[in-house]
């Protein structure tokens, strides 16, 4: 059997729940589908621990500290309320995971306004890029630099 391939789900208090547990569940499917743990899940945040969710739901999440950036295959940014994703991108230890991530993983992305971050990271620029449809304009006034698809669900470009 292989080594499991690490899927990392970044987080932080005032996700939308959605955002993390809808991939985590496509990765959870992939593995029942095929018999056995090819994906590896990892709930991470900057510290670790408790993370609350908008709806009032809260999950455990391990240090961002304690996973590799060279290790990841995926990364994937929860969305949650603008100025909390702003907190997230501000914070200086992920902004220095991320791009180290960026640079590792097989590919990167976001879950709504998860690609917000990304755009405070510089990791949109000159990329087709979607959010949540109630923040297009947003996006592509505060990130010019990339182009933002408003009627798209998923956008593919590069990793």
């Amino acid at each position: 059997m292989t080594k499991p391939i690490n899927i990392a789900l970044l987080v932080f208090d005032g996700i939308q729940i959605l955002d993390v547990m809808g991939p985590a569940a496509v990765f959870g499917a992939a593995n029942d589908a095929i018999q056995h743990p090819f994906y590896r899940v990892h709930v991470l945040s900057p510290d670790g621990g408790m993370i609350n969710s908008n709806s009032g739901i809260a999950i455990d999440s391990r240090p961002l500290k304690n996973l590799a950036p060279r290790s990841i295959d995926t990364m994937l940014i929860s969305g949650g309320g603008l100025a909390k994703v702003a907190a997230f991108a501000a914070n200086d230890t992920v902004r220095k995971w991320v791009l180290k991530a960026s640079v590792f993983a097989r590919r990167y992305g976001s879950i709504c306004t998860g690609a917000f971050a990304l755009g405070e990271f510089g990791l949109i620029t000159g990329k087709r890029i979607a959010t949540h449809w109630s923040t297009c304009s947003e996006l592509k006034n505060s990130y010019p630099e990339a182009q933002v698809e408003t009627n798209a669900l998923f956008v593919e470009d590069g990793k």
